[in-house]
């Protein structure tokens, strides 16, 4: 079941770079619970789909369409750790980001019911399990 996990992660970040989000919350549980990091711009826990949804369109605001590149995926049942180069630059602000973001997913059955960002990358393997269960996936 860990690799069907890693290609809807794949797939995920396939539709998002193509502005299909509607695909990602398809995927993601109606109660999902997205944390983001206590250093983000917008630091707080978002319970739900219209939660999620204004904490995206946030980011929207300020930095337009983020594209998020895979740099390595690493499966840890029920979790898979993405580590990803996100970027994207504001129409109206001009303001660019580009770092690199570290996300857990966190699954029940077919649906991702949790998502924590981490800018450390330590701190998203402890999330998503010991190195001895985690099998790098790219």
């Amino acid at each position: 079941m860990s690799e069907y996990y890693a290609d809807l992660i794949r797939r995920g970040y396939e539709a998002w770079n193509a502005g299909d989000r509607s695909w990602v919350l398809e995927h993601l549980s109606p109660d999902v619970e997205w944390i983001a990091p206590s250093d983000d711009p917008d630091p707080d826990v978002y319970r739900g789909h219209d939660a999620v949804i204004g904490f995206w369109n946030q980011w929207r605001s300020a930095v337009g369409q983020l594209e998020f590149d895979i740099i390595e995926l690493i499966e840890a049942p029920p979790h898979v750790l993405a580590v990803t180069r996100r970027s994207g630059t504001g129409a109206h602000s001009g303001l660019a980001v580009s770092d690199e973001v570290c996300q857990v997913f966190t699954f029940e059955g077919d649906l991702c019911v949790k998502v924590q960002e981490f800018y450390d990358r330590a701190a998203a393997m402890r999330a998503a399990g010991s190195p001895a269960e985690v099998r790098r996936t790219s």
